[in-house]
């Protein structure tokens, strides 16, 4: 046939039978469970590794991908919920800087690396930043170490936040030495440093409930419980690791101690520090966690609920869970909401479930933000998607 002539009937095809389904990577995985009444789409699958994630102006979406040092930046120009554009906003960092925590302010992206704060906006209108302000550096942030080095970051009115958690599953450091396992506090001009919290493993996204001052963030339960014991009797498996501790759902006030490594979830103290001295004047210390889920969940990024889509969600928490390795079951790979009531967590609810048969993982989500038309987007970084959910009705 005649290569005009093909072309021809295929695009008359392509119109009688609708729009050209999408690629197999704007496809949701077969066998992700989702609850009744919502519906899950892939509004954009090209962004490999994609992290945590902002709302900007407009629409606009920034994805932090720190395995390929940059933010990209996506618009759904059409409103039909997906991202036809995504393209690079800030580039030139290295994996091991790790570019990860982003906030939006007076027309400035901020984001976070490792060793870095800085702020930046396109002054051309070409998308890309173009004027870039170093606000805080390696001498004002110093880590040491390997380990859960993502820097969480969060402005709230004139002070920023920011974290990065432990070298180690439990490391024995004082309390009051190091940068690491504490949330600090800078003035906008990167001056005025101060502790805020203390006694948190890894907290990866701090975020404020709405209409409050409160901080809240997912912190990461430490692996390996009860290994000294369980590996000496092997025959049993890991009837204790496997349940504990909980991963917590705090609210990090100011100077608030959050039990880490020694005290857990609700005062439970860790077994590798039985013998410390002062135990139970630390668990008389510690900040319990507003919230708990299932041990080895691995809580990422979350964000508070403002309505507009969702009936009854209003200031509900949607948390994205990555999952763990150190369940003999498989746990997490998941969005939950935590219902709330007079600012107070109440319940919580499996929204959407990437385990399949309760085994294949089909995705390790990572963040969430709401969109403007009062959908839930989230990322999942293996698959390298960002997902809309959307509440359809009964």
């Amino acid at each position: 046939m005649n290569p005009v002539r093909t072309t021809i009937c295929l695009l008359l095809l392509a119109v009688v039978a609708g729009p050209i389904p999408r690629a197999d990577n704007h496809a949701v995985p077969e066998g992700v469970w989702v609850r009744p009444g919502f519906r899950l789409t892939v509004a954009e699958g090209t962004i490999k590794s994609p992290r945590f994630l902002l709302t900007g102006p407009e629409g606009t979406l920034f994805v932090s991908v720190p395995k390929a040092g940059t933010i990209k930046r996506l618009q759904d120009q059409d409103g039909d919920g997906y991202f036809e554009t995504a393209t690079t906003y800030v580039e030139g960092f290295s994996a091991r800087q790790i570019l990860q925590g982003m906030a939006w302010r007076d027309g400035w992206l901020w984001y976070a690396t490792v060793q870095g704060i800085y702020r930046s906006r396109d002054t051309n209108g070409d998308g890309q930043q173009d004027e870039v302000v170093q606000v805080l550096d390696a001498d004002q942030l110093p880590v040491k170490g390997s380990g859960h080095r993502w820097r969480a970051l969060l402005l709230h009115k004139d002070r920023i936040y920011t974290h990065v958690g432990d070298p180690e599953n439990a490391g024995d450091q004082p309390i009051n030495e190091g940068e690491r396992k504490k949330i600090w506090s800078f003035a906008l001009d990167g001056s005025d440093k101060k502790l805020f919290a203390t006694g948190i493993r890894n907290t990866e996204k701090l975020v404020i409930r709405p209409g409050t001052d409160e901080i809240w963030g997912l912190d990461h339960d430490i692996d390996r419980y009860a290994i000294k014991w369980e590996s000496q009797n092997a025959q049993f498996g890991q009837p204790i690791t496997d349940h504990n501790p909980p991963a917590e759902f705090n609210k990090y006030v100011e100077g608030g101690f959050y039990g880490h490594p020694y005290i857990l979830g609700k005062n439970v103290p860790n077994l590798n520090f039985l013998d410390k001295p002062n135990l139970i004047e630390l668990a008389s210390q510690n900040v319990i966690p507003e919230w708990e889920f299932p041990a080895h969940s691995s809580g990422m990024g979350l964000t508070f609920y403002t309505g507009g889509g969702i009936p009854g969600a209003d200031g509900d928490a949607f948390c994205a869970f990555k999952g763990g390795w150190n369940a003999t079951q498989k746990v997490g790979y998941s969005i939950e909401r935590v219902l709330f009531e007079d600012g107070r967590p109440y319940g919580s609810q499996k929204v959407v479930n990437f385990l399949k048969d309760g085994d294949e993982v089909l995705g390790r989500p990572i963040d969430c933000v709401q969109a403007p038309d009062g959908s839930i987007l989230f990322s999942e970084e293996t698959r390298g998607k960002i997902y809309r959910l959307s509440y359809v009705g009964k």
